[in-house]
Formats: C-alpha cells, sequence, structure tokens
C-alpha cells in the first residue's frame, strides 16, 4: 500500500462512527454520542501516523508527526464515552480545542503536498491541496466565531465544513496516493524486460 493509501485509510476510519452500547437517557432516548465507537478513531490516528512514516523525510518532517501524535493522544482520551461527555458537558469550546491537533496535521500535510506538487510541475493537484489548506484554516476559525463571537448562525457551517474536509481529504489522498511526488515508490522493471 502507498503512503497517502494508509493515511487516506486511516481517515476513512475517523470519519465513520457506529456507536456500540448506547446509552439512553430517562425517557428511553439515546444520549447523542455515548457508547464505544465501533471505529475507533485512534485506530484511524494509527494508520494516519504510520502512513506519514512512510512518507519520504522532505514530507514528513517532525511537525507533522508531532501533530499526528498529539491527534493521536487526543482521539484516544476521547473515545471513552465517559471523557467525551465530561468534555462536551465542560465547555462546547473545549472540543474545537481538541480537535486543533488534527487540523494541524491536516493542513500541515496538505500544505507539503502542495509544495511537492508545485515543485513536481502539477499545477492542478497543487490547486486543489491549496484549496484543501484554505478549507482546514476555515474549519478551525469557524468554531472562534461560533463559541468566541458568538456568531451562532455559523455553527452548522462549522459542523458540516468539518465533515466536508474528511470527506475531501479522503478523496484527494486516495486520487493523488500514487503521484511519485507523493511519496509512491515505483517498482523496477522485472529483470530480463
Amino acid at each position: 500500500m502507498k503512503p497517502l493509501q494508509t493515511v487516506a485509510m486511516g481517515y476513512v476510519i475517523i470519519a465513520l462512527q457506529a456507536l456500540q452500547g448506547v446509552r439512553l437517557d430517562p425517557d428511553g432516548d439515546p444520549v447523542a454520542g455515548s457508547g464505544y465507537d465501533l471505529f475507533p478513531d485512534p485506530i484511524g490516528w494509527l494508520l494516519v501516523v504510520l502512513g506519514v512514516g512512510l512518507l519520504p523525510a522532505g514530507l514528513a518532517g517532525g511537525a507533522l508527526r508531532i501533530s499526528g501524535l498529539l491527534a493521536l493522544l487526543v482521539a484516544s482520551a476521547l473515545w471513552f464515552p465517559a471523557v467525551a461527555e465530561r468534555v462536551a458537558a465542560e465547555d462546547p469550546s473545549l472540543g474545537w480545542a481538541a480537535s486543533l491537533p488534527a487540523l494541524a496535521f491536516g493542513g500541515l500535510l496538505f500544505y507539503r503536498l502542495a509544495d511537492a506538487a508545485r515543485r513536481a510541475g502539477e499545477r492542478t493537484p497543487m490547486t486543489v491541496l491549496q484549496g484543501l489548506v484554505t478549507l482546514t484554516a476555515l474549519v478551525a476559525v469557524l468554531p472562534v466565531l461560533v463559541f468566541g463571537a458568538g456568531w451562532d448562525g455559523l455553527a452548522d457551517l462549522a459542523a458540516g465544513s468539518g465533515q466536508l474536509l474528511n470527506l475531501a481529504a479522503i478523496a484527494v489522498l486516495f486520487t493523488y496516493s500514487a503521484r511519485p511526488w507523493a511519496g509512491a515508490v515505483e517498482k523496477d522493471a522485472p529483470a530480463g524486460s
């Protein structure tokens, strides 16, 4: 498997959510976000970090690995329903703060891939990846406007843009995973051909 395919599969697991053992409120209705996720985000982040480890050094430098490991640690803590519920009950902005390592990872990965595409002379992938850098920044800033400035009308846009970012990341990482500038290793031709 190519490095970006491994990263993309990690994003797939992160994007999927299937709760097991959902807790019910006193009225018998399921409590949103309760129960253990059958597609644990920490496993997705582990795949992401492993995929980054397969990338060439120019793409997978220290800051990318560190932000991936931080996202793995945060996802590991938040996988436990009691922790996630406590964070959500304490202050909604804590959920935003917990997403920052993942957003930093995504923004940095897309930035480095865009630069690699630029150096390879591939303008379309460069432009697409730069668009993902911009979308990542938007996803990071919108909650500040919702929680800090009180612009509650942007709450749905903030949540939707995060989901859109995950889907776009999956599609783009799979699409460009075979490009040499994206860390794909071309196999040598068989001997005697």
